[in-house]
């Protein structure tokens, strides 16, 4: 049996295509599985990040509403502890979260500085009244904002 040189080209073209056709199939596939391992390291990171902040903004609310409860009838000193731990929580809060989130964290410690360094003998009762109230909303404020925050999902 002798080989043409039509049947030598014919073979080493269905060799060829079959390689090909391998070849491309093979790129895509990586291609798709490196594009999900992306997505998944992706996703991965924005869950950790939101788990973080969730972390950091129970713990900011928390010691918020902790100084508004222990200072109802006493004041605070800027350089008590208890006020030293709430400022570092609070610049923790403002480097993990969005622009809206930080500016009602700024609202928040600002009202409830406010508040604590107030000397309650001194004042009338009405005024220490509507100064819990306004730290109070802006407690609320907050638990709203970061709230939608923390269950968006990823990509939005």
């Amino acid at each position: 049996m002798e080989l043409s040189w039509i049947d030598v080209v014919d073979t080493a073209v269905k060799i060829g295509f079959g390689a090909v056709i391998t070849a491309i199939s093979g790129y895509l596939v990586l291609i798709k599985s490196q594009s999900y391992e992306s997505d998944k390291e992706i996703k991965e990171r924005f869950y950790k990040l939101q788990d973080e902040k969730k972390i950091k903004y129970v713990e900011f609310l928390a010691q918020s509403q902790e100084l508004i409860q222990s200072h109802l009838y006493t004041s605070s000193l800027p350089n008590s502890e208890e006020y030293k731990c709430y400022l570092r929580i609070f610049n923790e809060v403002q480097i993990v979260s969005s622009n809206e989130v930080r500016a009602i964290a700024y609202k928040l410690m600002s009202a409830i500085s406010h508040f604590i360094f107030l000397n309650k003998n001194a004042q009338e009762i009405e005024l220490v009244s509507d100064m819990v109230r306004l730290a109070r909303e802006k407690v609320a404020l907050f638990q709203e904002v970061v709230q939608i925050e923390v269950t968006q999902s990823p990509g939005k």
